[in-house]
């Protein structure tokens, strides 16, 4: 599937002007109105959903370009929109105290499952606005013509094969190399963990700490009578790490942990962990059944 494939001239607005983005999305979904076939409050209802991220998601692919994602009843195919303004708009729904801004947006609406249409999507739109030339040309285009011919937006698609984003588990923990050891088993055993990482200041993986490592320092310190300092995380972690990335085909990191007998892999996004993928979640993945739609 390719990007230009749910993309039309039509659903994009260039140059547009809009001071938010549920002002431009309150746009963009005018040109699919009779298509989702939206009512006027309906349209903005959703416009100021998926501005604040209470519907779908929204992301930042680039400093200047966000992608908003959000699944769509009654769709065969993804149905996308893209707005590019002359001025810098207000972008509220990232998490942040102080809202961000942007020149442009995709609005993609998909009829299957956000999960994987966005793990396999967003690296493809990243890797795109990486090249700062190609960001000059499509942030300066005129007209929708030109925003849709900037050279390589059509090789933006979304690759066949399943990759480990879509079996990611987000990190709800993590310690630091001087947490102590008492105070991680216990975060361990009040949750349910069998793994920790252990973090730098910048959250790169630094190690990780699994419920055998915790088992062998805790019996070591049995043996020795109790009488030793009990330790820091980084006293007890594994430091040979395999840590794999979003956009890797699922099925080859699989194979990597059935061959390395391992049950979860860190994944981590310019170097800073996001999460992890468990044999669990990756069966689930790869062979289990899609959910139910009514």
């Amino acid at each position: 599937m390719n990007l230009l494939d749910w993309l039309s001239p039509s659903r994009v607005l260039c140059p547009v002007e809009a001071e938010t983005l549920e002002e431009l999305l309150w746009r963009l979904l005018g040109r699919g109105r009779e298509t989702l076939g939206l009512s006027s409050g309906a349209r903005e209802k959703a416009a100021r959903d998926l501005a604040f991220g209470t519907r779908g998601e929204v992301v930042r692919v680039h400093s200047e370009v966000v992608a908003v994602l959000a699944e769509q009843e009654g769709l065969g195919d993804p149905m996308g929109f893209l707005g590019i303004t002359g001025q810098p708009f207000q972008v509220t729904a990232e998490g942040k105290e102080e809202p961000g801004s942007a020149r442009a947006v995709f609005l993609i609406l998909v009829p299957g499952r956000l999960t994987s249409f966005r793990a396999r999507l967003l690296p493809e739109l990243r890797r795109f606005f990486s090249e700062e030339p190609r960001v000059e040309a499509f942030l300066g285009a005129g007209d929708p013509e030109s925003a849709l011919g900037v050279p390589g937006l059509d090789a933006v698609s979304i690759p066949e094969q399943p990759l480990v984003g879509e079996a990611l588990q987000p990190a709800r923990y993590r310690v630091y190399p001087e947490t102590p050891v008492d105070e991680l088993v216990d975060l361990m055993i009040r949750r349910g963990l069998h793994a920790v990482p252990v973090v730098g200041d910048g959250y790169e993986v630094l190690g990780i700490v699994t419920t055998g490592d915790a088992l062998d320092h805790l019996l070591a310190r049995s043996r020795a009578g109790g009488e030793e300092e009990p330790g820091l995380a980084r006293d007890v972690m594994t430091r040979a790490v395999l840590c794999v990335s979003e956009d890797q085909e699922l099925r080859e990191v699989a194979q990597l942990m059935v061959n390395r007998d391992v049950e979860q892999v860190p994944v981590v996004r310019e170097g800073q962990l996001v999460g992890f993928i468990t044999r669990d979640s990756v069966l689930a993945a790869l062979f289990g059944a899609p959910p139910e739609t009514d």
